[in-house]
């Protein structure tokens, strides 16, 4: 059996977003939890000292403590409300790195094998070949998404074939192998792939045809150029 496994660069870039995801989160739980309500006490302390002779009383009361001698930037309401926003932004770092994680982990040992007779995922489905009565590949170029239809003991289920999940080639051929004995009014939204290697072919034919007959042009070319010459 032709066998694709899982196509790496596609959930590794869900790896990074909850990589990411965490790191920002593990910084702003940094500041919620020890930064700022550390600078929280620094301000309150300093508020919480008369108004008149402040600045002189928080410069002995700094030094006490071992708290820098500048007077607070930011006031202890202001510290607060910096304190919150770390931890909303935490649970909105969760709402992304959560998901991407398993999305990341959906994939993991995962894959799509097949032959001339059947095609079968990891999951434990199974796609006879003989039971396929059509394909949808509208998405197939764009976003390498097909869905094969069939039917088994009377019952319509749907397999996907995804090739930005899984090797590219592999699915490929497991394609080649779902369109075998289906025709070209069965197979909507994009060529047979036995036909794009006939097109394929055939363009490759024509191009290097093109090719040599501007070689010939061009040598016709040089031998009237040459020929011109030496009449002078």
């Amino acid at each position: 059996m032709i066998r694709a496994q899982v196509h790496q660069p596609f959930f590794r870039k869900f790896l990074y977003v909850f990589l990411g995801c965490t790191a920002f989160a593990g910084w702003c739980l940094y500041d919620g939890l020890i930064k700022y309500p550390k600078n929280l006490t620094i301000a309150e302390a300093y508020e919480g000292l008369p108004e008149e002779g402040r600045r002189e009383a928080w410069k002995e009361l700094a030094a006490e403590n071992g708290w820098p001698t500048i007077t607070p930037s930011k006031t202890a309401n202001d510290i607060r409300h910096d304190i919150s926003s770390q931890f909303m932004m935490v649970i909105l770092c969760s709402l992304f790195a959560i998901p991407a994680l398993m999305m990341f982990m959906s994939g993991q040992g995962t894959w799509v094998e097949g032959d001339e007779t059947l095609i079968r995922n990891s999951k434990g489905q199974e796609v006879p070949i003989d039971a396929i009565t059509k394909i949808d590949k509208r998405k197939w170029d764009a976003k390498g998404i097909a869905k094969i239809h069939y039917e088994v003991d009377g019952k319509k289920m749907k397999f996907v074939m995804d090739d930005f999940k899984y090797e590219r080639e592999p699915m490929g051929q497991l394609m080649k192998f779902a369109e075998a004995q289906l025709t070209e009014e069965q197979v909507t939204g994009d060529f047979l792939e036995r036909d794009k290697e006939r097109i394929a072919r055939q363009q490759a034919a024509e191009a290097e045809a093109e090719e040599y007959d501007d070689e010939e042009e061009d040598e016709y070319e040089d031998a009237e150029d040459a020929e011109s010459k030496s009449s002078l």
